[in-house]
Parts: structure tokens; C-alpha cells; sequence
């Protein structure tokens, strides 16, 4: 029987083309988990079958990690790691596992967690949170897509799902709703979307259902009253100077509209991207900046959202796209009535403005604080993570969360593990409090 280190030392005569590659391991004591770091939730069932693989002798995986002062940091793993400690803990002990170097930059090693293949698959609000890591650390929703080689709507979608508001965030978490209902509800209804997920999940429960479908959160109008429309208009007469209709043929289609319109609102005219015509305009043409610093520095963070959202993440733009731009965050942002934008366009600005609003909250208070460069990047990246993560468990703020950093030991501002503990403990302290 042959190997393959036979065929490799055979390699001239055979002319096989086979290199090595040295392979580690390590003991279980030179790991370790940093707590939130990985993102995806541990799931026991999971971790139980690479216990069982552990048992039968079966080849597992070599584990991805990052060589820091503390030792082995698991990046890709963390279910093979505790399987393997379960294992021992059950008897058949576990010396060593096969580990690997991770590569490349911390957005490198947050996409390999996305891309595992050995990994339990991504959550939606797991996956949502790992795109928004990347977007923290600048990247764009197109790189981020090429890097976790999904599409751009996939990150889009994903990281609305974090700004769909606790209620629906909650009601994710318990599987109570898909996150693409979530993210449809958010969209239609805006802030008041978890109130009536809350009522319309009511109303399923006491149907005898246990989850809020998509087709109960946003019934869809009747097929049957959308087809009699259609036969109906299909009797008018169109002309040059309008149409003509009998009257109760007249009477029944502006009633079928009418119930439309009651149930629906009414319905967002079409846009035609950059094309669209920009009325009433009085902003002087030849200042408007096109280039993205000019545009975020000369005409703030509106302009620089409604122009990001509408054309996407770009060095430059256009003249009509920045004229586009600074008429619709002159009118209104979020209701705007003078230039047509899409309901989604909104959404994303709105997303848009909201996180850069609050990147420059947490980059004010580094900066006041640091003025070493590498330092002020690093505790920016640090700070940007532990918000986002702190956020998603206890619904803070970020202005919150800058204001409790004064309250949290100095000592943990320079470790992502012990400032994540740190704000924990610090919430569950004012719980208590607040109970007493």
C-alpha cells in the first residue's frame, strides 16, 4: 500500500507533481474563545456532533486561529474546539488539534466566518452583523459582497435587518418572523412596523399559528378584485380628451381603487434613477461639489447619504447626480415631495446617515482622547465592534454607549474581550439597581 509521502519521495521518477505543506498541532489549553468574536451563536446540537466525530476517530477539520499574546485565538472553529473538549471531558481525550494561521486583515479573517464551509450556517441577524463589521471598517456594500462572493442585495437586505428596530430584531431572534418579513415590514410601515408585527402576530397566535408569515403581515390584495378592475377598465373608452365609462361600470372600478388605496396607500410612482427630473430647483449649479470628501465636508451627512444611496459608494460623481442629491436632502430627506425617490432609496439613505452619524460620534470621542494615528484606528475598529455587538444585546445607543465608557475601567479600553465584558456588567449593575 502506497502513501502519499511514498509518491512524493518518488516524485522525479514518477513525475508527480505533489508539494508539502507543514501542518500544526496544539494542545487544547494553547486556545482560546474571545467572547463575541465569532459570529455565529454556539449551538450545542452542533457541537455535540463534532463531539461524537471526536469519539469515532473521524478526520475533523484543522481549526483557523490567530497567534496572539494570550495564545491560540480561534477565528474559524469554535464548535470543532468545543467538541473536542467535550470529548475529553467525556473520557476519550482529545491531545491536540490541527490548526492553521489565518490570513490577511481583520476583514479578512470577519469574511472567512461568513464563507466557512465548516461552519453551522450564518443567521440572518449573525450574518447582518458581520457585513456591518466590514462597512465599520469602511468597506462598501459591493466589496463587501465580492468578498463573502454574495450579491450586493444580500448585504443590503442583511444590514437593513438591523435597523428594522428592537421589537422585530426580537421577534427574529425567537423565530417568530422570517428576516425577510422583518426587513418587508420595515419597509412599509417604517417606524410603526414592530407595533403592528406585534398585533398581526397576536392575531396568528390566536389562529393557532406560531410564527408571523409574510402573507398575514402584508396581506396582499384580492386577485380576483385586481382581474375584475382590469375587465372593467378594459369598458372604457379612452379618448384625447380623457375617457368615458356608464356609470356603474364607472362606480365599481373607483370603488375596487378606493378599497386599494384603504389598504395599501397609494402607490409609489416609478423611478427612473439618475434621469429623473429635478423641479424646482434654486441651488446654485456651479458650487455643488461631486467629489465624496467634498461632498460630506461642504454639504453634510444628508447630501452625503442621498447621494450614496441613490448612486452608490463612488470618489466622484456627477453633476446631475450631486444636483439630484442636495435637491432631495433640501426638500426632505425622508419625505420627500418634489423629486420622486423610491421607498428603498429612503430606507438606505436613512440607514446611510444614522451609521455615518454615528461612526463620527465614537471617531469625536477617540480623537479627543488619542493622538497617535495606529491608536486612534485601532480603538476606532475596537469601539466600532463592541457598540454594534452591545447594541444588538441590550438595545444601546451609541451616544449611550459613549457616555457609559467613562464609567468602564480604563484598563479594559484596549481589549475588545474585557471592554465587552466590562459594558455587561456594567448594564446588568443598573438593572439591578433600577429593580431595587
Amino acid at each position: 500500500m502506497t502513501s502519499l509521502s511514498i509518491v512524493h519521495k518518488n516524485r522525479d521518477e514518477s513525475a508527480t507533481d505533489i508539494v508539502p505543506r507543514k501542518t500544526y498541532y496544539a494542545g487544547l489549553k494553547e486556545f482560546y474563545v474571545e467572547p463575541g468574536y465569532n459570529v455565529r451563536e454556539i449551538d450545542q446540537q452542533h457541537v455535540e456532533e463534532f463531539r461524537d466525530a471526536f469519539i469515532a476517530g473521524e478526520e475533523v477539520p484543522a481549526l483557523i486561529v490567530q497567534v496572539t499574546e494570550q495564545g491560540l485565538k480561534i477565528v474559524d472553529g469554535h464548535h470543532r474546539y468545543y467538541g473536542a473538549v467535550m470529548a475529553t471531558e467525556a473520557g476519550h481525550e482529545v491531545a491536540r488539534l490541527e490548526c492553521k494561521d489565518a490570513k490577511g486583515t481583520e476583514a479578512d479573517r470577519i469574511a472567512l466566518m461568513v464563507t466557512s464551509s465548516q461552519g453551522r450556517a450564518l443567521l440572518p441577524l449573525e450574518r447582518a452583523s458581520a457585513y456591518q463589521r466590514l462597512l465599520n471598517q469602511g468597506w462598501t456594500e459591493s466589496e463587501i459582497a465580492k468578498k463573502v462572493k454574495r450579491s450586493v442585495a444580500d448585504v443590503e437586505h442583511h444590514v437593513q435587518l438591523l435597523e428594522c428596530g428592537d421589537t422585530l430584531i426580537e421577534m427574529v431572534k425567537a423565530k417568530e418572523i422570517a428576516a425577510t418579513t422583518a426587513v418587508s415590514l420595515s419597509r412599509e410601515h417604517g417606524t410603526k412596523a414592530g407595533s403592528v408585527a406585534t398585533e398581526s402576530l397576536a392575531k396568528a397566535k390566536a389562529a393557532g399559528k406560531k410564527k408571523l408569515t409574510k402573507a398575514a403581515a402584508l396581506p396582499q390584495f384580492s386577485a380576483v378584485k385586481a382581474r375584475r378592475l382590469v375587465e372593467l377598465m378594459a369598458q372604457f373608452e379612452f379618448t384625447d380628451d380623457g375617457y368615458t365609462a356608464a356609470d356603474e361600470i364607472y362606480l365599481e372600478a373607483m370603488g375596487i381603487l378606493g378599497e386599494y388605496r384603504d389598504a395599501h396607500g397609494k402607490p409609489a410612482s416609478p423611478s427612473a434613477a439618475a434621469e429623473i427630473e429635478v423641479r424646482n430647483s434654486e441651488i446654485d449649479e456651479p458650487e455643488l461639489p461631486v467629489l465624496n470628501d467634498e461632498i460630506l465636508s461642504k454639504s453634510g451627512i444628508e447630501v452625503w447619504g442621498c447621494i450614496a444611496a441613490a448612486f452608490g459608494h463612488k470618489s466622484e460623481y456627477t453633476f446631475s447626480e450631486s444636483k439630484y442629491a442636495h435637491t432631495w436632502a433640501a426638500d426632505s430627506v425622508e419625505h420627500p415631495e418634489y423629486i420622486v425617490v423610491p421607498a428603498e432609496t429612503i430606507a438606505k439613505a436613512l440607514r446611510f446617515i444614522k451609521s455615518k452619524k454615528e461612526s463620527l460620534v465614537i471617531k469625536a470621542w477617540v480623537n479627543e482622547r488619542y493622538s497617535d494615528p495606529e491608536q486612534r484606528i485601532d480603538m476606532l475598529h475596537r469601539l466600532t465592534s463592541v457598540s454594534i455587538e452591545i447594541k444588538l444585546e441590550h438595545a444601546l445607543t451609541v451616544p449611550e454607549f459613549i457616555d457609559m465608557m467613562e464609567s468602564v475601567d480604563k484598563s479594559c479600553w484596549t481589549n475588545a474581550r474585557q471592554l465587552r465584558q466590562a459594558f455587561r456588567d456594567l448594564i446588568e449593575k443598573r438593572k439591578a439597581e433600577s429593580a431595587a
